[in-house]
């Protein structure tokens, strides 16, 4: 407990400030106590029977079962790996097997071992990648320690990680460029993709980054490295600022001790206040150079009402069909489009709908052995995997369930309040 308070200072102070108020109020209780003890003998009882006896009308709490978000596969072994964020499960990586019947489906997935526990310390956990030839994980944390953590492949239980290292508050996507040995991340608050060494540890630094106004990086999560067309794909929500090139910033907390006075975090990066230069922009595809750096202009850039982007959070590329796979998070399908795409353009085709338990899809990926597509649904508390050419309304060959099926999901990350809005006897809680 007191390393999480030392990772998050505010939370510290206002620990330290709420005691000092209750020490504070106790003493003036004694004070009173001693001039009228019967009086504070009565508003202790009360005190105390307020604490004690009032119960709750109802409770809204989080769900017990993970919450999938990042997703990677080991072709060769047959292995699928899914990161899971719901903080009550606890975070993990959790390993299953991409084949198995189809009638296992309808009931919870136990996976073949998980990553989890404090010493692992994965955090707000979002994107996985996976090198079977190194027999390594890479995982990305968005908020809190915003780091790149490297585990092994065969890990299992509270382990900690072999190496890590910070990226800069926000970090979603990770892809591994395995011909190039580099590691892609996104980070979403300073509309920056970071690229790393496989083997960065503590005190490396990204070896280059695309960052800037040119770059039109808007709130990027998902990215692809394409090794063959020598393009970087990545899909952005589409809320920007202006950002420098070269801006990180990393939780005030976070910096480890090794980097005291080499890193800095969001406090030692404060400017004076400067007029907004917030803007939304549609969602978008932004393609590339793979060996892009500083503040480039893409390639080319697939946005516009015809595209039907919405909250598009994973991407993936099919060699097979030279299609651009998209998890759009917010209307529940996979949206296609062809890989040399731009513009203004419709997705050529699209999957989702009630039979496909697609919902609040999170990540896709192409198992280009089984001829298969698997995709993450954070709303459901599963992973499906359909048919590589699928399209429509249809229903999933197989699914891992980590929920009994038709499971609510709160959706609560991490709670900082509550308000209630009498209008609409709605109950409102930011994460």
């Amino acid at each position: 407990m007191i390393w999480k308070l030392n990772r998050f200072p505010w939370l510290t102070l206002g620990l330290c400030v709420a005691t000092a108020l209750w020490i504070g109020r106790l003493g003036w209780l004694e004070s009173a106590g001693a001039q009228n003890p019967a009086r504070a003998t009565e508003r202790s009882a009360e005190r105390r029977t307020i604490l004690i006896q009032r119960e709750p009308a109802r409770v809204i709490e989080e769900d017990p079962y993970s919450n999938f978000s990042g997703m990677a596969i080991d072709e060769e072994r047959g292995e699928l790996f899914l990161s899971n964020d719901n903080e009550r499960k606890g975070q993990s990586i959790e390993a299953y097997r991409a084949e198995f019947p189809p009638e296992r489906s309808a009931r919870v997935t136990e996976p073949l071992r998980m990553i989890t526990g404090p010493r692992a310390d994965l955090g707000d956990i979002c994107g996985i990648a996976v090198s079977p030839e190194f027999g390594e994980i890479y995982k990305v944390s968005g908020e809190g320690n915003s780091e790149l953590g490297v585990f092994p492949l065969e890990g299992n239980g509270d382990i900690e990680a072999k190496r890590w290292l910070p990226t800069s508050h926000g970090a979603w996507g990770i892809f591994l460029d395995r011909q190039a040995d580099e590691l892609f991340v996104t980070i979403e608050h300073v509309n920056r993709v970071a690229v790393y060494k496989r083997t960065a540890a503590l005190r490396d630094d990204a070896v280059r980054f695309i960052q800037g106004p040119r770059t039109q990086l808007a709130d990027p999560h998902g990215i692809y490295v394409e090794d063959t067309r020598n393009e970087v794909y990545v899909v952005n929500h589409g809320h920007w600022h202006h950002t420098e090139p070269g801006e990180v910033f990393l939780q005030e907390g976070s910096v480890p001790p090794e980097l005291q006075g080499i890193r800095k975090s969001y406090f030692d990066l404060r400017r004076t206040m400067q007029p907004s230069s917030g803007k939304f922009l549609p969602p978008s595809i932004t393609v590339y150079a793979r060996k892009a750096s500083g503040d480039v202009a893409p390639l080319r850039v697939v946005q516009g009402p015809r595209t039907e982007l919405n909250l598009p959070l994973g991407i993936f590329y099919d060699p097979a069909s030279r299609q651009l796979a998209v998890a759009n998070g917010g209307d529940d399908r996979i949206l296609f489009f062809p890989v040399d795409a731009s513009g203004n353009v419709a997705p050529i085709r699209a999957l989702g709908g009630d039979k496909s338990e697609i919902a609040g899809p999170t990540s896709v990926v192409i198992d280009r052995k089984r001829n298969e597509l698997w995709v993450t649904n954070w709303n459901n508390h599963t992973a499906a995997v359909f048919p590589r050419t699928a399209s429509g309304n249809i229903a999933p060959l197989r699914v891992i369930r980590s929920a009994p099926k038709g499971s609510p999901r709160t959706g609560f990350g991490l709670p900082g309040t509550v308000a209630y809005n009498p209008k609409r006897d709605e109950i409102l809680v930011p994460n």
